[in-house]
């Protein structure tokens, strides 16, 4: 007794390979939809296959753009000018201080000198104003060394030392402004390399490539292979169990039907091509078959089988081959 098969699976590895091979033709045409050869007032650009890749198989393509003579012309200026900006910065960059700012000023000799020519207008007004003090208190009698001469001694030297103070502080005020002066000349110098280079970095602006209008994109879905051939194995599944069932419906109704003897011969031995269906409720398998004398398709179960079941259903000809009631299974 043999068993009825389904619907055979499909091969997972073939249906793989057919949906890579989709996949890759799907890709081929949407690369080729893709590749419209493009001209312009600025020049022209066109695809051109180039070779297979040797792993995929798949095509290569090439994209190859010219440019209109005043485009090409163009586009050279722009190159030949970004390259001297470019020679230019790297000049600029070798100039670069190598140390931090660290200024180097000595303003000593400068207050130095801002004090002796402040003391060389005051000293002869000290020299006549000292004389003009002798000769006042000559004058009038009073002897050096006398209360009223120290005093006014005294007086002398604190205009004079003050007016010596008032030179010094000048002296200190020119010397910082010198600094200041100084100060600000190197930082100048310093940063000068960084300015020249910042100038530069601004003016290069990069080649300007010419630009091609846009198109719209086109693309083909792929075709869901796998997909297709698993949906119609389900399909034939399915069907097949709706008629195993169909079938088991007619058999439990056979009791019903009031069949005559003949057509309830269920011994084994008088029937071929035996493939086997599904099972009752109760477990017995159901068949379906032809007897020896007919071509017609049956279906039903086998008595030696049934005995184990449902005993009370088999009977057993004069002729000694088994039947099965099929109301009392």
């Amino acid at each position: 007794m043999g068993k009825k098969s389904g619907p055979k699976t499909p091969d997972p590895y073939a249906v793989s390979a057919a949906q890579t091979k989709s996949n890759k033709e799907t890709a081929a045409y949407n690369a080729a939809l893709n590749r419209i050869d493009q001209s312009s007032p600025f020049g022209s650009i066109n695809y051109s296959q180039s070779g297979v890749d040797p792993t995929t198989g798949a095509p290569i393509y090439s994209q190859s753009t010219t440019l209109t003579p005043q485009m090409q012309a163009l586009l050279d200026s722009q190159t030949s000018a970004q390259q001297g900006i470019s020679s230019a910065v790297g000049d600029a960059v070798g100039r670069l201080p190598s140390a931090s700012f660290n200024p180097n000023i000595d303003v000593g000799d400068v207050r130095q000198r801002s004090f002796d020519s402040q003391m060389a207008l005051l000293q002869p007004k000290f020299d006549e104003g000292w004389r003009n003090l002798e000769g006042t208190m000559s004058d009038r009698g009073i002897p050096i060394g006398a209360e009223i001469w120290n005093n006014e001694s005294d007086r002398f030297d604190t205009a004079r030392d003050t007016a010596q103070l008032g030179a010094a502080r000048q002296a200190d005020l020119d010397a910082s402004n010198e600094f200041q002066r100084q100060y600000g000349n190197q930082l100048t110098e310093y940063n000068l390399p960084y300015q020249q280079l910042s100038q530069l970095m601004g003016n290069s602006q990069g080649v300007q490539n010419p630009s091609f209008s846009p198109f719209a994109q086109s693309s083909s879905a792929g075709t869901d292979v796998a997909g297709n051939v698993w949906n119609a194995y389900q399909a034939d599944t399915a069907a097949q169990q709706q008629q195993q069932a169909n079938m088991m419906g007619g058999l439990l109704g056979l009791g019903k039907l009031g069949l005559s003897a003949a057509s309830m011969f269920s011994d084994i031995r008088l029937k071929r091509d035996i493939r086997r269906l599904g099972a009752l409720p109760s477990g017995l398998p159901v068949y379906s078959f032809r007897y020896l004398w007919s071509d017609v398709p049956e279906i039903g179960v086998m008595a030696q089988e049934a005995l184990s079941f449902a005993p009370g259903a088999v009977s057993r000809h004069e002729s000694g081959f088994l039947m099965v009631d099929y109301g009392l299974l």
